[in-house]
């Protein structure tokens, strides 16, 4: 009995192709996290401080731009994670439509000195500016937002480290 092997062409043609492939899946991952890695260089804050409406759910969050570029505003998010472990995103909402329906939303990103609004703008390095928000505190089965974490987002990575609401 003759066993017939694969000819030593279609055997290099058969390696090449794999080798293509695996390469256009790597290339597509490293593209996608380079970019993200990208869009947030240089961006940092620190959560300097934290006031909270336990009746209605508003927060007032006073945060610094420490890092060494600009923040476009409507590129941050508000990380709110509860004490029963429940956590969500919380967007910018710029329509008073959507409000109703979300958990959670930043309504306003505020110069505290001036009270001037950087919504559709950018935050200067070294500014100080104030993030209002509110939080459903039903949507999370709470009755107090004491205990809870703020984090702040931009480009949906970490930029800051958690502030605990005590």
């Amino acid at each position: 009995m003759k066993i017939k092997a694969v000819s030593p062409l279609i055997a290099t043609i058969i390696l090449i192709a794999l080798t293509v492939a695996l390469g256009a899946i790597i290339v597509g991952w490293a593209k996608g996290y380079v970019s993200n890695q990208v869009s947030n260089l240089g961006a940092q804050v620190e959560i300097l401080q934290v006031n909270y409406n336990n009746s209605n759910g508003n927060i007032s969050i006073l945060v610094q731009n420490i890092g060494s570029t600009q923040l476009i505003t409507n590129n941050l998010l508000v990380e709110f994670s509860s004490t029963n472990g429940k956590s969500q995103k919380c967007p910018l909402v710029l329509s008073g439509n959507a409000q109703g329906y979300l958990a959670c939303y930043v309504y306003n990103i505020t110069d505290p000195s001036s009270g001037n609004s950087y919504i559709n703008g950018t935050i200067p390095q070294n500014s100080l500016f104030l993030i209002n928000m509110t939080v459903n505190m039903n949507s999370f089965g709470i009755t107090s937002l004491s205990g809870s974490t703020i984090y702040v987002y931009y480009y949906d990575n970490p930029i800051s480290t958690g502030y605990t609401l005590s």
